[in-house]
């Protein structure tokens, strides 16, 4: 299997886990899940890390210049919910925060489109 098609698998597979964990009201759990599975697109989409493995804060640039270079205009909306979303799942993990739902929602509603994107673009780039 290729590099895009394992990565988005995963992603896949982290988002059904969100899904389950948000349906069973475990926000803390759900959002940390819909974070790897944002992640693990981006990773699809960027390839291999220039040094090392990727960085969760050092991914979004590439993932910004990969949509720019692809003629993908993401929402404003999306690119600031992607640039807090590491800080979010970090929240969820690490401290007790209250974690809201409407927050878990709208990052459900973010990794939805994050999938549209890329799934556009591979079926017109293949």
């Amino acid at each position: 299997m290729d590099w895009y098609k394992s990565w988005i698998l995963k992603a896949r597979e982290h988002r059904a886990s969100a899904d389950i964990l948000f349906s069973q009201g475990k926000l803390r759990d759900a959002i940390s899940r819909y974070y790897y599975s944002a992640f693990s697109i981006m990773v699809a989409v960027c390839g291999q890390a220039p040094k090392g493995r990727w960085e969760h804060k050092g991914i979004l640039k590439y993932f910004f210049k990969w949509c720019k270079e692809n003629g993908i205009n993401l929402p404003k909306e999306d690119r600031e919910l992607l640039s807090v979303f590491y800080d979010k799942r970090r929240t969820a993990d690490y401290t007790t925060e209250v974690i809201l739902l409407e927050e878990v929602k709208a990052y459900t509603k973010l990794v939805e489109r994050l999938f549209e994107v890329v799934d556009g673009w591979r079926k017109n780039n293949t």
